[in-house]
């Protein structure tokens, strides 16, 4: 089956836009965060931004990043680690699978690129530390700091 996540690289202006929209609707303000930066990271490989390819447009995107060196030695060892920076879905979708969607995805890339560690370094919500407890992520270390070991054998 065709995964329903689409890796992009290249950012039209109006993709770019409705991204604006989604944050928006999730987070009041964040999209001025991310503005500056996002066409950056996407073009310069830098972070890896997926979409979810819908009837309506993109109803959510993840941003991540694969880390040069380990960041949390000490939960992981040595092994390649991937931070995510954000996952964001249309208000209206929430709870409709896509953000799971999403994530499995960003997770089955970070594998298949030997990423053997994801880590969330800030987890602003109880929600979301919920979702991503859902989804098999720990505290690795203080109230904020969550991460999964990827089984990179089950591809």
């Amino acid at each position: 089956m065709k995964s329903p996540v689409n890796q992009v690289f290249n950012v039209s202006d109006s993709l770019v836009n409705s991204l604006y929209c989604i944050v928006d609707q999730v987070r009041p303000g964040a999209a001025i965060g991310i503005q500056g930066t996002l066409r950056d990271d996407v073009q310069s490989r830098g972070h890896i931004l997926f979409l979810y390819n819908g009837v309506w447009g993109p109803l959510g995107f993840i941003k991540g990043k694969i880390l040069g060196a380990p960041v949390f030695q000490q939960w992981c060892g040595n092994i390649v680690q991937s931070k995510i920076d954000s996952l964001f879905v249309d208000k209206r979708y929430h709870r409709s699978g896509i953000g799971g969607t999403l994530l499995r995805t960003y997770e089955e890339y970070c594998c298949a690129n030997g990423v053997g560690a994801i880590v969330l370094q800030r987890v602003p919500t109880i929600q979301a530390a919920q979702f991503y407890s859902r989804h098999g992520y720990i505290n690795i270390g203080g109230k904020y700091i969550m991460g999964k070991i990827l089984n990179t054998n089950k591809r």
